[in-house]
């Protein structure tokens, strides 16, 4: 280059130059990924009013906010939430179509992480600690962390929920931790590397019991708080049959329920659930010596009990405003906690939910609008006869029916010398003739509908060649197909509408400028813009884009 040139390049390129001199120093000494499970997009004003300064609060005046943010396939559950933030692609390249689904090698339900290969380590024997990301068909973010330096940034995934640990961590993280309702232990498997026996501050912090410690204390609505935005008559809304144990209305007495059940499980629907997976991850935080060198650490942080309760009280109930209330509270904790070890230039968080919540039909229809539960339980039973009255031949042709998806039996068909396409038609009709249902397709149906029929790029993205079914259908708006817990009360999730799809997604930190914007973003956006910010590798199934927004 010209020597007279190049004070010039630096003066007008001076990105060009700083990057160039990139070091990680220069990069957030510990990232901090929060999913709040099931956090709807409006729970970060609903209940505005009521939040403290340190919390959301802090986090939407000192940060940015992606108001627009959505999931852009279906189904929207935790597993394939929790994937495509960390994988920044759908179900359709990373292979996490749902949280259960039919396996067709092995010919029966698969659960996401479960993996027999490996054995639980500090808690209960059995299937608690049997699991392993291999399901997951692509990397991580946190996985090209990790490979981006010579596996020198710690990565750690912190959950309840196993799936909710395992699929962030990664394939290759220093260790994934999950919680063991009998013991009352957080847990890991032996997937994980140097993991014949917890760690012993894990020990230690089990040791102490903290579990018991809040159960010990009465679930309540916080003193000098109000709960007026949530519905004063919603009790006969909230569903019993979720987890049978809440009786009349707070205050609860945990302990009694403790005891009745016999183990600490009732933690995960209440709010310290929330409390006890920060207490373990700022524990995390110091003992593993997160953030405390050059390479950027990753924590990858996902509260779980506002979907348990959300589950099982509902949208509008006191007891989910309470849970955001304290995990508003738990949040300032962090953030505090964050400033005294690192310092605010020194951190990047970023807040974000693994899908949202529906309304409760019996609500609905109580207001006289349309809504409806459809009974997928009891769906196999009906397209079997169907099958035989048209074709006379009783038999087991539908191997499974799960998220909207059911799976043929092909040897079955075969062996009656069925046409398949004949009996596709009779299933699509069949389901057509249903209440609640909006469309049904094949999947190569699927693949020719136009870009513009609704829904159609959504549902296409949650599909997966090896995995999904080859029978889709679609419910109309506030209907969902989860018979078993949502005819009375409560809420669930897995649907393409915008009560399921639109999440909240806010950054703080050094580098995060503070501002709002309302343009389009997809939760696999998520991934590539943290890999422009690392200035290194995005996933390898990357589909997302970078939020552009943030950069300017």
């Amino acid at each position: 280059m010209n020597r007279l040139f190049l004070p010039l390049f630096l003066v007008f390129c001076p990105s060009i130059f700083l990057n160039a001199q990139h070091t990680g120093r220069a990069t957030p000494r510990l990232i901090v990924g929060i999913t709040v499970d099931q956090m709807r997009y409006d729970f970060l004003y609903k209940y505005e009013s009521s939040y403290g300064e340190g919390g959301f609060k802090r986090l939407l005046k000192e940060g940015f906010s992606c108001e627009n943010t959505h999931f852009n396939y279906v189904p929207t559950y935790t597993g394939p939430g929790h994937a495509a933030i960390y994988t920044g692609t759908t179900p359709s390249v990373n292979g996490i179509i749902a949280n259960e689904w039919w396996d067709s090698d092995t010919k029966k339900e698969r659960y996401v992480t479960s993996d027999v290969r490996y054995s639980t380590v500090g808690g209960t024997i059995g299937k608690v600690g049997q699991h392993s990301p291999a399901v997951l068909l692509s990397s991580t973010i946190t996985d090209e962390l990790r490979m981006s330096n010579s596996f020198r940034s710690k990565v750690v995934g912190v959950c309840l929920k196993d799936r909710g640990s395992i699929l962030p961590a990664g394939h290759i993280p220093n260790a994934a931790y999950w919680f063991d309702d009998v013991s009352g232990n957080w847990i890991t498997s032996t997937y994980y590397p140097d993991s014949t026996q917890l760690p012993q501050w894990v020990q230690d912090f089990n040791a102490k019991k903290r579990p018991e410690l809040y159960l010990s204390a009465k679930w309540d609505k916080l003193a000098g708080k109000d709960y007026s935005q949530s519905f004063a008559d919603w009790k006969h809304h909230e569903d019993g049959k979720y987890f049978n144990h809440f009786q009349g209305e707070m205050p609860y007495d945990l302990q009694a329920i403790r005891q009745k059940i016999g183990n600490v499980s009732v933690i995960r629907f209440t709010p310290f659930g929330n409390s006890l997976t920060l207490d373990f991850a700022l524990d995390a935080i110091q003992n593993m010596e997160m953030g405390k060198d050059e390479w950027t650490d990753f924590l990858c942080l996902s509260f779980s009990s506002t979907d348990y309760i959300g589950h099982q009280f509902g949208v509008h109930a006191e007891e989910t405003q309470d849970a955001y209330l304290r995990l508003d509270r738990d949040i300032e904790r962090l953030l505090k906690f964050l400033d005294e070890q690192f310092g605010k230039d020194q951190v990047l968080v970023f807040l974000t939910a693994d899908h949202g919540a529906a309304e409760t039909p019996e609500h609905l229809a109580e207001l006289r609008m349309p809504t409806g539960v459809f009974d997928e339980s009891k769906l196999e039973e009906k397209l079997e006869k169907a099958i035989e009255l048209n074709f006379g031949s009783p038999g087991n042709y539908i191997h499974n029916i799960n998220n909207q998806q059911i799976w043929l039996n092909w040897d079955a068909i075969a062996g009656f010398d069925m046409n398949p396409v004949d009996v596709a038609d009779v299933i699509s009709q069949t389901l057509r003739s249903m209440p609640g249902v909006y469309d049904v397709f094949s999947r190569d149906e699927l693949e020719h509908l136009p870009f513009e029929y609704p829904f159609a790029p959504e549902l296409r993205r949650g599909i997966h060649p090896r995995r999904s079914g080859e029978i889709l259908y679609q419910l109309d708006p506030a209907w969902h197909a989860d018979d078993k817990y949502f005819k009375e009360g409560g809420t669930t999730h897995g649907s393409s509408y915008p009560y399921d799809t639109h999440v909240p997604l806010l950054w703080y930190g050094g580098n995060i400028k503070p501002g709002v914007s309302f343009e389009p973003v997809s939760i696999t956006d998520i991934a590539p813009t943290l890999s422009a910010m690392l200035r290194i590798m995005e996933p390898n199934g990357s589909t997302g884009k970078i939020i552009q927004a943030l950069f300017r």
